[in-house]
Formats: structure tokens, C-alpha cells, sequence
């Protein structure tokens, strides 16, 4: 049992850097994640490695310097995940 099984986080610039680091230490913690990041294929790629892992992952293509589509985030997340943490 993960230190964070139940909870659900956003990682934004997941795509890569410490972002990606830190979603996959926070999926290997047990915590479903939403991968969130303008680069869709990098997200793609980085939650087939979580779900190979037995972890749940969301992939939301966003660009947090616009308003809306960081609040969209925040809504599909809790809408698939069922809340956010």
C-alpha cells in the first residue's frame, strides 16, 4: 500500500523535467494523477508507463498560462478522478 493510495493530484508540465518526475513518484505512491501539459504525445506516452504499473493516469492536454483551459483542468479532473486532492 502507497503512502497516497486514494488520492488524486494535477501535475501540470508533466510532459517532461519535474514535472513527469514528480507525477511518476506520486503514481508509484499510489495516487491517480492528471497529467496535464501542452505536449499531448509526451503525456500519452508517460501515462501508458503509469497504467503499465498498475497506477491510473489522466491526460489533460492544457496551457496553464490560459485561464480557461487551467480551470478545465481542474474540472475534468475531478469529473474522471472524482476529486482532487
Amino acid at each position: 500500500m502507497g503512502t497516497r493510495d486514494g488520492t488524486v493530484a494535477l501535475v501540470t508540465g508533466a510532459s517532461s523535467g519535474i514535472g513527469e518526475a514528480a507525477a511518476l513518484a506520486l503514481a508509484e505512491r499510489g495516487a491517480a494523477v492528471a497529467l496535464a501539459a501542452r505536449r499531448t504525445g509526451r503525456l500519452d506516452d508517460l501515462a501508458g508507463r503509469i497504467a503499465s504499473a498498475g497506477g491510473r493516469a489522466l491526460v489533460v492536454a492544457t496551457d496553464v498560462t490560459d485561464r480557461e483551459q487551467a480551470e478545465a483542468a481542474v474540472a475534468r479532473t475531478v469529473q474522471e478522478l472524482g476529486r482532487l486532492d
